[in-house]
Parts: C-alpha cells; structure tokens; sequence
C-alpha cells in the first residue's frame, strides 16, 4: 500500500511505499499489526533510501537536449545518485556528497531528449537536505528528432 502526504505549509507532496498503516500521527502509526513509533534513522535495521524526482520538463524549445553537467545546492554527506529520465529510459550517476553545499554530476554523453526529469537519492541512506536542483543544459542548433 502506498501512503501520500501534503505538506499544507510548502505544497509539497511524498509518497510512501510499503506502508499498511491506517492511521497516522506526527509521532506514531497504527495498523492491524500494532503501534508504530516513527523517527530514527533506519527502518527495521535498514538505512532509509529516500527519492526525489521533479516532473518531465520540456526544457526551453522542442530541440534535443545535452546534459552538460547537474547541479545540487544541499547539505550532507556520503553518496549521492542522480537519475536522468527522458520518455524511453533512465540513467544513474552516483556522485560524492559535498559538505561545502554544493555538489554535482557530471551525466553520460548519450542523453538526447527534449523531455526530461531529474532525480536525486542517497542510496546508503545518508542524512541530507536538498534545497535545489540546477541543470546545466546544452541544445542541438538542429536536431528535433
């Protein structure tokens, strides 16, 4: 079962997956199987993996896209992956965290999409804060498909 928030404050919306909850508060969860409390930094043992994807994106004219390189304004630590999704497939790119604020990736050179969405993941389950994904994006002079 999946669980959908909305932030009332920000319009932010998260899924959840694998969740059988069927009440929720700030602080606990319950289901038929019992009384959840939530926090902490692992999952039943296992570090909390968290996805962020922004929406498919014409991005400025119908001409094929390049991705010269992705930026990521962000506080933590550890590993980082970027994910690429244009309309057939998606690329992974696991990148150092940066404890400066600013991190990047540098993608493949096989992307040509006028469609894309960006993603970011910690796949350790390190502790970050994302505040913005910037996208340094090339264009064909001629290609439209």
């Amino acid at each position: 079962m999946n669980t959908i928030a909305f932030n009332t404050l920000t319009g932010a919306v998260s899924e959840y997956s694998g969740f059988e909850f069927q009440s929720i508060t700030p602080t606990h969860a319950g289901s038929a199987s019992g009384l959840y409390a939530l926090g902490g930094n692992t999952d039943v043992s296992e570090p909390i993996v968290s996805t962020i994807t922004t929406g498919k994106t014409l991005w400025a004219s119908t001409l094929k896209k390049r991705i010269d390189m992705v930026y990521f304004a962000m506080q933590g630590s550890g590993k980082g992956a970027l994910t690429v999704s244009g309309e057939t497939s998606s690329k992974v790119y696991t990148f150092p965290v940066r404890s400066e604020g600013e991190s990047r990736s540098k993608p493949g050179q096989g992307i040509r999409e006028n469609y894309l969405a960006f993603g970011f993941s910690n796949p350790d389950g390190d502790d970050f804060r994302l505040d913005r994904i910037e996208v340094a994006v090339g264009k064909s002079t001629s290609r439209r498909t």
